[in-house]
């Protein structure tokens, strides 16, 4: 018969806490073993288990869990509940969780305090332990022998090993386990927060002083500027020289004005691929023969000239060759006239194909070039064997399709004399004839045709110098030696050939250059460095080829030049007449 102090209730996945506590304060047992599923939830917090306790020592119940999820042992050890593995396993209460002591702080002199209030309840005696079994837990008083041994043999309701249960005593709810004191030297110190509020106050401060010296930086160092415009009697001359470039000179010849140059080249090829258009019989050529006849109607009457091998004779507009000399003889005399003939000649036709094929021996044929003169006879045997070939006109069509890139290539032979120090002269950019190759002949027989092109372009660069040589000896042909040449045109200039001939070394050049007064700029600048405007406007006019001068500050509270030469900007205007 089984003991009704003890009871064994199956917990479902799906049951509430609520529902667990009721079947526990529903039953009549006083040791209750709580069997539950795998991943019980419902346990998985620790309230669960404290409500749970707490219920049950309200109406003097022990409540043991059986399971063996360890994750639920820390949780019951926390909370004193009785745990066993299976229904025959010995009940004990698990370890609690061990608590991190940094979290836990006491000071020296004042010991940890626990709240007497979360004990376990009185119901079990946590002294005696060691000695209790669960029959002993389940009245509340050491049970005698015989009831002990009752306990063991009623394996149909509970099977709960009552050798006592495990020699540790269950934690007390909702407390620590007390720490031994901290000594000084462990005992945490305080940390001083600082105060924010403050903190961001000189933050901003800071930043504000920072952005007000940049904004004054920027204000007097780095905005102000001075602008000098200055016109002088300064003129136009017009240049024009002719020059002649040579790659194998080494100096300026101002006598035949012959100056070095330098001619690069590259050579690009292209090509194009078209299908193959051409068709072409290659089947067997007709053959046969035919009679010449010749009709004297006037004496004398004599044998016509020989025809000779390799005659075209025609029919239909398509052309046969005799194989043979055709030699007139006397055949007979008619009333019209009197006829000469030739044996059979025998003839070919000039290319293959059916069409060549007479539809009888006795086709006439005509004979160009021989007045008077005509033929009779047949051919047949010719056959069709039509087959793809390049054509003249495929060739073309491939060499239409090619492209050229000259510009390109002209930049790329300019900047290559640029590398090498040289000025680029670009009406001498020049490209050769196109060598032409095609991969397949015209006739031959295939799907397509490549046709490649091979060009050679070339260009001359001369020095700089060589060329500002000529056309300052040109301007002071025309000026004399009492003017400063302030700008010989040549990044203006133009280039040309020499009377309109495509000889890339005879040039003419052609240009408009400044002459006048000499002004140092860098002088003026030093001048006006700090000055203000009526004391720089002093200063240039004190030159005497300088007619008249503006000056400009900016930004509008600016007073007085920079004192940074490279913020003052000194502009001398073009002139405005031309030496002729």
């Amino acid at each position: 018969m089984a003991d009704p102090s003890k009871a064994t209730i199956y917990v479902d996945v799906d049951d509430e806490i609520t529902n667990v506590i009721d079947k526990v304060l529903d039953s009549s047992a006083t040791v209750i073993a709580l069997v539950l599923p795998k991943r019980a939830s419902v346990f998985q917090s620790t309230v669960n288990m404290k409500l749970l306790k707490r219920k049950s020592e309200d109406v003097n119940k022990k409540v043991v869990l059986v399971t063996n999820e360890a994750n639920l042992l820390p949780l019951a050890g926390g909370v004193g509940l009785f745990v066993a593995k299976t229904l025959n396993s010995k009940p004990e209460i698990p370890a609690a969780p061990v608590f991190n002591e940094s979290i836990i702080e006491a000071d020296e002199d004042e010991p940890l305090v626990i709240d007497q209030n979360d004990t376990p309840s009185k119901d079990i005696d946590l002294k005696d332990s060691k000695t209790k079994t669960l029959a002993e837990l389940a009245s509340g008083d050491t049970v005698a022998p015989s009831v002990k041994t009752k306990l063991d043999r009623d394996l149909d309701t509970i099977d709960l090993d009552n050798t006592g249960l495990n020699n540790q005593e269950p934690p007390q709810e909702d407390s620590v386990t007390p720490q031994p004191k901290k000594t000084k030297k462990d005992k945490k110190e305080k940390i001083k927060v600082p105060n924010f509020k403050k903190f961001k106050i000189a933050v901003v401060l800071i930043v504000l002083i920072l952005l007000i010296g940049i904004v004054g930086y920027v204000a007097l160092a780095v905005l102000p500027s001075a602008t000098i415009d200055i016109n002088t009697n300064s003129s136009n001359v017009n240049t024009n020289v002719s020059f002649t470039i040579d790659p194998s000179a080494s100096s300026v010849n101002l006598a035949s004005n012959t100056i070095p140059a330098k001619e690069v080249s590259t050579t690009k090829t292209y090509s194009a691929t078209v299908n193959a258009t051409g068709q072409q019989n290659d089947g067997t050529k007709a053959s046969g023969s035919v009679v010449f006849n010749v009709c004297e109607v006037k004496p004398p009457f004599t044998d016509p000239s020989s025809i000779s091998a390799g005659t075209g004779i025609t029919q239909n507009n398509l052309t046969y060759v005799t194989d043979s000399t055709a030699t007139f003889s006397y055949n007979t005399t008619n009333s019209q006239c009197v006829l000469y003939s030739t044996g059979n000649i025998n003839i070919s036709a000039q290319q293959a194909g059916s069409s060549y094929n007479t539809q009888n021996n006795n086709t006439s044929f005509s004979v160009p070039g021989y007045s008077g003169v005509s033929a009779t006879g047949g051919a047949s045997g010719g056959t069709d064997n039509m087959v793809t070939v390049v054509s003249q006109n495929d060739i073309t069509n491939a060499q239409n399709k090619i492209t050229t890139n000259n510009n390109s290539i002209k930049s790329s032979l300019s900047s290559r004399l640029s590398q090498d120090g040289y000025y680029p002269i670009g009406m001498t950019f020049n490209s050769s004839q196109p060598t032409v190759t095609e991969n397949n002949q015209v006739g031959s027989q295939n799907s397509s045709v490549t046709v490649t092109e091979s060009i050679t372009y070339t260009m001359y660069g001369v020095f700089k110098k060589d060329l500002n040589t000529l056309l300052s000896n040109n301007i002071s042909s025309q000026v004399g030696n009492s003017e400063s040449i302030l700008s010989t045109g040549l990044n203006n200039a133009s280039f040309s050939y020499t009377n309109g001939n495509t000889n890339p070394t005879q040039i003419t050049i052609q240009s408009t250059a400044i002459v006048g007064p000499n002004i140092n700029v860098g002088l003026i600048k030093s001048q006006a460095e700090g000055k203000k405007i009526a004391q720089i406007k002093n200063i240039v006019e004190g030159n005497s080829n300088v007619t008249s001068v503006k000056v400009t500050l900016s930004p509008f509270y600016v007073s007085s030049a920079p004192n940074n030469p490279s913020k003052i900007h000194v502009h001398i205007a073009k002139p405005t007449k031309t030496v002729n």
